[in-house]
């Protein structure tokens, strides 16, 4: 036999006796630790295994790993960063001899991942996330199974902790299966739970295609619901939802998503959330906030500072659904909403017997953002039937100082603008309000209160005044300026200014026989307050048949009311008093008292004069008038009305 041919008989069992020596060795712990080692050195990541493989040999061999752990970076203080109770993967042999490697179906059973990120943003995994471009074979994987797989993650950079439990589960039509993630979690101490489902495993890492996410987070009362994707989610750069947002209150959300949410009763928003190149929009937003409808467009870019614009508008908003934001619970009674805590606040609320707010904001929550907010009510509810027709705001959040410039107020046919500046950064908190009225009704506006529809005409008023403190009770508390009134004509039904002037008489003649209506010819109100305590510089009311005067204070801080009113009848009239009626007490409980005691005096002298003489008891109740010209009153009340307002422009 020639020395070809031997060759040609032994070549085959050499093979043989090869192959069967490195499936042998294949087979090893050795061998099994020559391949984590090699490993670990390409990850720059020591990776230890407990166990030799188990092959199925064929051209497709299937691989079954031994448990393996891999290592946290050194500047960790947390071990391993992955411990795999075991694996498998198909080997395409043929593929290998071709210079690739191919493998197939992963499976990866009882995975424990320890991630961790520091506050400098170095995280425990920067090594492992490599975009495979360098030298060596290609390897490709077409599926990933996970089985019971277990992440911890400690975000110190997002003040973040997750808990879940994780793994793959059969999607519909044979394809791919989808990961799947469950578990709890906190954000800035914030406690939540999640249940999200994505796309396949493999697809996390596609820089070509969107990934899947859906799924909600939970946090206490507070529910998300997405449904969208994220590109390369691993380090997103971009992404789209469709969002549904609902709570007992947006405050609630501050720790969860960094934002400084204002404190409103419980909503519902839905609309398409964006997010690309750090960036996140919420567009075309609609939903309910309390009683009253919101839309609109808001974009948050997070950074130093956070900035935050918001476009909000409403068809229909009640008023009382904004008294939280002054420290005071919205309305709670039948057919209003209000969160659980909020209802409870109401009814301490009325049981106290302070009127204004004393719950103070929570003003860090302020610092480091900036922010714009213009906001449009088309059409406004507001308590005791107050006409506010449309409601029109433009906020501006800088360095923790906010500007609402204009504040604008469509009511009583009329016109209110405001100015308000509110400086958080001063200890305490300091700010100012400017407003003017201008061609406002003065019986729409006080038309739950039984005045005439129309009845008074419309009026000017302007407000200048300072105030410092954290809540709305100290900022009352502390408040420096001045309140203007006035108007020069309207008309007013007889019997109540019969009544204001106590001529009961006419009173009574009016309601038997009916009465025309009494023209005013002019009317003045001018406060000046000083720490808190505002007192009545003048207030006249001038009409045909009687002049209402008032004196007295107001104390903004300890809400109490010392007011007197008094009418002075034009003419001799019998029945009038000119005894003041007394408006004293607490704001929550005033008492309106006509029995004055120089009133009693009166009435006891009558008394006694009608023991006498009968018909002397009228003479304590015969008023001879005052007998001024209201031409020259209001005149003269015009220009000083005049005179005030130009020295406040000066």
């Amino acid at each position: 036999m020639g020395r070809l041919a031997k060759g040609l008989l032994i070549l085959p069992v050499i093979i043989v006796v090869l192959a069967g020596t490195l499936a042998a060795v294949a087979e090893t712990a050795w061998f099994a630790g020559l391949l984590a080692r090699r490993a670990g050195g390409a990850l720059d990541r020591e990776i230890s295994v407990d166990g030799a493989l188990d092959i199925d040999w064929s051209l497709r061999p299937r691989l079954r790993l031994p448990p393996l752990t891999i290592a946290n970076p050194d500047w960790t203080d947390i071990q391993p960063m992955a411990r795999l109770d075991g694996a498998e993967v198909t080997l395409d042999l043929t593929a290998l001899a071709r210079g690739r490697i191919a493998l197939g179906d992963l499976l990866l059973i009882g995975p424990r991942l320890n991630l961790l990120r520091a506050a400098d943003g170095r995280s425990s995994w920067d090594s492992l996330t490599g975009d495979g471009s360098g030298g060596g074979p290609a390897v490709s994987l077409d599926t990933v199974r996970v089985r019971d797989g277990h992440l911890l993650l400690d975000d110190a950079a997002q003040a973040l902790r997750l808990d879940l439990a994780i793994g793959t589960s059969p999607a519909a039509s044979g394809a791919a299966e989808r990961l799947q993630a469950a578990g709890r979690g906190s954000r800035r101490g914030a406690p939540f739970e999640l249940d999200l489902q994505g796309g396949p495993l493999l697809a996390l890492t596609d820089p070509d295609h969107s990934y899947p996410v859906a799924g909600w987070l939970r946090s206490q009362d507070t529910l998300l619901e997405l449904d969208g994707s994220l590109r390369r989610p691993a380090s997103p750069k971009s992404g789209a939802f469709r969002m549904t947002l609902r709570g007992p209150n947006p405050a609630n959300l501050h720790d969860l998503l960094g934002l400084p949410l204002p404190d409103l009763p419980p909503y519902r928003l839905a609309g398409e959330l964006r997010f690309a190149d750090g960036v996140w929009t919420l567009r075309d937003f609609a939903g309910a906030v309390g009683d009253s409808d919101l839309a609109g467009d808001l974009t948050i870019r997070p950074g130093e500072p956070l900035a935050i614009e918001a476009d909000l508008r409403s068809r229909r908003l009640d008023l009382d659904d904004i008294a939280p934001v002054f420290g005071a619970p919205p309305a709670a009674g039948g057919g209003e909403t209000a969160s659980p805590e909020q209802a409870r606040q109401a009814q301490s609320q009325q049981q106290d017997d302070e009127v204004l707010p004393r719950r103070e904001a929570d003003r860090s929550r302020l610092q480091g953002v900036t922010a714009q907010l213009r906001f449009r009510g088309e059409r406004v509810n507001a308590p005791r039937g107050i006409p506010l027709e449309r409601v029109a705001l433009t906020l501006r959040l800088t360095d923790g100082v906010l500007h609402a410039d204009p504040l604008t107020l469509g009511v009583g046919g009329g016109r209110i603008e405001s100015r308000v500046s509110y400086d958080t950064t001063r200890q305490p908190a300091q700010g100012t309000i400017t407003a003017q009225a201008r061609g406002v009704d003065l019986g729409d506006l006080l038309g739950d209160f039984g005045i005439p529809s129309g009845g008074f005409g419309t009026i000017r008023a302007d407000l200048d005044t300072l105030f410092a403190g954290d809540n709305v009770k100290r900022a009352f508390g502390s408040a420096d300026g001045s309140l203007l009134v006035y108007m020069t004509s309207g008309q007013v039904d007889a019997v109540l200014i019969a009544l204001a002037g106590l001529d009961a008489g006419q009173a009574l003649v009016a309601k038997l026989f009916g009465s025309g209506p009494t023209s005013i010819e002019c009317a003045f109100m001018h406060m000046q307050a000083k720490e808190g305590v505002a007192a009545i510089e003048r207030f006249l009311v001038a009409t045909e048949k009687i002049d209402l005067r008032a004196g007295g204070s107001v104390n903004l801080g300890r809400e109490t009311l010392d007011l007197a009113l008094r009418g002075y009848p034009r003419d001799p009239t019998v029945g009038a008093s000119d005894a003041p009626v007394r408006v004293e007490g607490r704001f929550a409980d005033a008492d309106i008292s006509v029995l004055s005691d120089e009133l009693l005096t009166r009435g006891a002298f009558a008394a006694v004069a009608a023991l006498v003489a009968p018909p002397l008891a009228i003479i304590p109740f015969l008023n001879p008038g005052s007998g001024d010209e209201k031409e020259d009153v209001c005149a003269a009340l015009t220009r000083e009305a005049k005179d005030i307002e130009a020295g406040k422009q000066r």
